[in-house]
């Protein structure tokens, strides 16, 4: 749950769903939601509100300016040869075309192969190669650890996961102000490799304070 948002609507309401209004949405965080049925579902509603009109309107990434976790990619992932690579958060899909036999999800940007989030995504099919770049970001660290667990479960064994991560910076656009960032840390990255069994490859500064590591899943 988005403490940010929770917090700002408990202040407001006092626990009283009908001054949680329209009008007080829309001034409060820009943006329009059904009507619901408890505080915690207004937050949810609220955040993936907040979630999707940012990046769909307002974020903008630069392929260029990522040391490791950006252009550098293509070929490190296409050395692998992998028989299919899932692109988790792919934004605009930059990497369709690069990256051999890639599906990119996105809930928020209709580039995407399928318009769809982590936990939502469907699929019998396990990937070589799964990419998760500034998307396994948003929420508290329970919704990390599901976001993670998914993509474990959709990685093929002996597969590999290129992340990049944020330590908790927030995005300077106002659009953002709502969204709240997981502050990721090197001993959350080895206390996730030691629940899902993962092999720590990699683990370096990227740029923009960023974290870039990636995981071997060894069995």
């Amino acid at each position: 749950m988005n403490k940010k948002i929770f917090a700002k609507l408990l202040a407001h309401s006092q626990n009283n769903l009908d001054k949680i209004t329209q009008p007080y949405i829309q001034e409060t965080f820009g943006v329009q939601v059904q009507r619901c049925d408890t505080i915690e579902q207004y937050v949810e509603a609220i955040d993936d509100a907040c979630l999707n009109k940012y990046f769909s309107k307002y974020w903008q990434n630069d392929m260029k300016k990522w040391k490791y976790s950006g252009l550098a990619l293509i070929d490190e992932v296409n050395s692998l040869k992998p028989r299919a690579v899932l692109d988790v958060g792919c934004g605009y899909n930059e990497f369709k075309g690069k990256i051999h036999n890639l599906i990119g999800i996105d809930p928020y940007n209709n580039l995407a192969d399928h318009e769809v989030g982590t936990l939502e995504y469907r699929t019998d099919q396990k990937f070589d190669v799964i990419l998760c770049l500034g998307s396994v970001n948003f929420g508290n660290k329970d919704k990390i650890i599901a976001e993670v667990s998914r993509c474990v479960s959709l990685l093929a064994d002996g597969g590999t996961m290129f992340f990049r991560v944020n330590p908790g910076v927030q995005h300077d656009k106002p659009e953002a102000d709502w969204i709240e960032f997981y502050a990721w840390n090197v001993p959350f990255i080895i206390e996730l490799a030691e629940m899902f069994q993962l092999k720590i490859l990699d683990i370096r500064d990227d740029t923009n304070q960023r974290k870039y590591f990636i995981y071997r899943k060894t069995k």
